[in-house]
């Protein structure tokens, strides 16, 4: 799979922290046409290191905030998945590993923090 090998890498070094994703996460996971059966095995595996978290309305509300102000005050286009996906990081403290850091790196002032875990 494009990319999933090094992602696997950092969610086992990730283990002795804990691990959360958005249910959004799981989803985009999962969505990928190009994935082999040995990809979906060793995608359930890494999930269950971790905990999958639901949006809920406090997640949804901020979501929506996130969008309205990345385009009022940024003049950015904030997709829904990735305004639900850093609003559930902001709202559990939790750092947002991702390779797409220019989707996120405008949202650093609402208290969204970064890794990018395939950059060397």
């Amino acid at each position: 799979m494009n990319g999933l090998k090094p992602a696997i890498e950092f969610m086992k070094k990730a283990q002795e922290e804990e691990i959360i994703y958005s249910v959004i996460v799981e989803a985009e996971l999962f969505s990928s046409a190009k994935l082999t059966d040995e990809d979906i095995n060793d995608l359930r595996n890494i999930l269950e290191l971790g905990e999958i978290i639901e949006v809920n309305s406090s997640i949804a509300l901020q979501a929506g905030e996130l969008r309205r102000q990345s385009k009022e005050l940024y003049n950015r286009s904030l997709k829904l998945p990735d305004a639900l996906i850093a609003a559930t990081s902001i709202e559990h403290s939790a750092i947002l590993a991702t390779r797409n850091e220019d989707d996120f790196i405008h949202l650093l002032d609402y208290g969204l923090a970064l890794f990018n875990p395939f950059s060397s």
